[in-house]
């Protein structure tokens, strides 16, 4: 029988800063940016830390945050890391802020956490969203109203007082430096959000 780990791993945090330098022309601007390019920025990399945090998230019993910043995570890599979301039973946060996920990314993160029972925030901050990303996450916020109407009905049923706070769902969602969403994405956030009585923050 394998022990419990002695010290569980509640935050994983992984950040990088790199920035593409400005102001070089021609073949030396090629040369230099190649050479100062952190390894974490290669898709070979990035796949095998997706591979490596999938693996460890599916056996933590204590992961309540998640955050990686300003990594270029592919679609491939985004696939592997959502897998096993949904079986986490300590999630809480999650923030992938500064990540250029662009709408088809998202599109794989919103599947992943549409049916987490524990995770209240997510950081989408800085992703490279336009509206189309933005009625993703419109979406994921109707199907959990949706839910937790259904879930107050069943209470109501049985007599019983529903807990509001015990239950499942998005609290707050962080779009922030995403100007492409627009006014359309705006309004289909702002849809949603007019029928959902557990969302407290705003965007």
């Amino acid at each position: 029988m394998d022990a419990a780990p002695e010290h569980p791993l509640p935050l994983i945090c992984i950040q990088s800063f790199f920035q593409p330098r400005l102001g070089e022309t021609g073949c030396d601007r090629n040369k230099v940016y190649r050479s100062r390019v952190p390894a974490i920025r290669n898709k070979d990399v990035t796949l095998q830390l997706c591979k490596a945090l999938k693996c460890c998230v599916s056996v933590s019993g204590a992961l309540r945050n998640l955050e990686l910043n300003g990594l270029v995570l592919r679609e491939s890599d985004l696939t592997m890391l959502t897998k096993g979301w949904n079986k986490l039973a300590t999630w809480v946060h999650l923030c992938l802020a500064n990540c250029p996920l662009g709408d088809g990314g998202l599109e794989i993160i919103c599947q992943g956490v549409k049916n987490s029972t524990t995770l209240k925030t997510v950081n989408f901050t800085g992703c490279n969203l336009t509206w189309q990303g933005a009625d993703h996450m419109a979406k994921i916020l109707k199907y959990q109203t949706t839910r937790r109407h259904e879930e107050t009905w069943a209470e109501s049923l049985r007599s019983r007082r529903p807990d509001l706070d015990c239950m499942a769902g998005l609290r707050r969602i962080t779009l922030n430096c995403n100007t492409l969403i627009g006014d359309l994405g705006a309004s289909a956030l702002a849809e949603s959000l007019s029928e959902d009585l557990w969302l407290r923050e705003p965007l």
